[in-house]
């Protein structure tokens, strides 16, 4: 439950929801210096005003951009991301030095932390990249699965729910019963804060 989250995926669970609330992609990234100290959070911005390019304007990439490098050890920091980094966001995590991530929920359509063993030049930076899993994979997937169910309602292919719903069916057959009720859309209008949300989310994990 959200009282068991710890303070730096607090604050990218509330980049989600913000990314949520204003059309976009629903993840969120933050990263912490080597004391637990925020240095930098963001979100993806596709569907915010002001977006020029939007298919590049991913959560972690969004925040190494703002990042100030000689603020900080580099090396040292965390990176924390909701979801498992697509290839350009793994690229830009690894060409900024972050040699620590931790990500919520794997990506099984485009996740590319395979990365760090299989090419030679990642490999060679002996990165700590973990997958969180558990309780907050689940409600990552829940949000991000409600969203591809309304971008399909909308055109859009099916192509990443499929992939979504055969890594983690219960996650995918969550979202669709949200869905149906267009129960995250109410409470992203009524002003829910996330704290709730995930709650919501994560007792009907406990409930499956």
């Amino acid at each position: 439950m959200w009282k068991d989250l710890s303070a730096e995926w607090h604050i990218v669970f509330e980049e989600v929801w913000l990314a949520f609330r204003s059309g976009s992609v629903p993840i969120g990234a933050a990263l912490f210096d080597e004391n637990g100290s925020l240095l930098v959070r963001d979100r993806n911005r596709a569907a915010e005003p002001g977006t020029v390019n939007k298919r590049i304007s991913h959560a972690e990439a969004n925040a190494l951009r703002r990042l100030d490098n000689t603020a900080c050890n580099v090396r040292n920091a965390v990176l924390y991301t909701s979801m498992e980094p697509c290839p350009m966001c793994m690229g830009t995590a690894v060409m900024s030095n972050i040699r620590h991530l931790r990500y919520a929920s794997c990506d099984p359509y485009c996740g590319c932390v395979h990365l760090r063993d299989d090419e030679p030049y990642i490999r060679s930076k002996g990165l700590d990249y973990t997958n969180e899993g558990g309780e907050p994979e689940f409600v990552q997937l829940v949000i991000q699965s409600y969203y591809e169910l309304c971008s399909i309602d909308n055109g859009s292919s099916d192509k990443v729910f499929v992939r979504f719903a055969g890594f983690l069916p219960s996650a995918a057959e969550t979202a669709r019963q949200l869905y149906a009720e267009k129960r995250l859309d109410r409470l992203a209008a009524s002003g829910a804060g996330f704290p709730d949300v995930y709650d919501e989310i994560a007792g009907l994990m406990k409930k499956g």
